[in-house]
């Protein structure tokens, strides 16, 4: 994998995800491990709700909150469209079939 620069962009981050075929939960499956290696080679830290590092995070609960944290700041620029396309993304994430999924963050409504 080529080498992330920690100032990367996270809409640079997220595209190979949000350009993942909707009809394709294998090439889905393939973009969250992308991003995942990507957010890891950052050194992207994901925080539960009081603030504190979690440890142990999956590939789909990093995404998930890297779009979560994405959305939100479209939402905050007044890009609701685009904050919708993130929002479906993250939607399907969430329902790709694995045997260790636990709780994952949904989108905001």
């Amino acid at each position: 994998m080529a080498k992330i620069e920690r100032d990367t962009r996270l809409s640079t981050v997220l595209k190979p995800l949000l350009q993942a075929s909707t009809q394709d939960d294998d090439e889905l499956d393939r973009s969250v491990g992308l991003v995942a290696e990507m957010l890891a080679a950052m050194d992207v830290l994901i925080l539960d709700r009081s603030g504190q590092v979690m440890s142990g995070v999956t590939d789909d609960l990093a995404v998930l909150g890297a779009l979560n944290t994405y959305s939100r700041d479209l939402v905050r620029k007044g890009q609701l469209g685009d904050a919708l396309v993130v929002m479906e993304a993250m939607e399907r994430v969430s329902s790709l079939e694995r045997p260790d999924r636990t709780r994952r963050p949904r989108p905001p409504r």
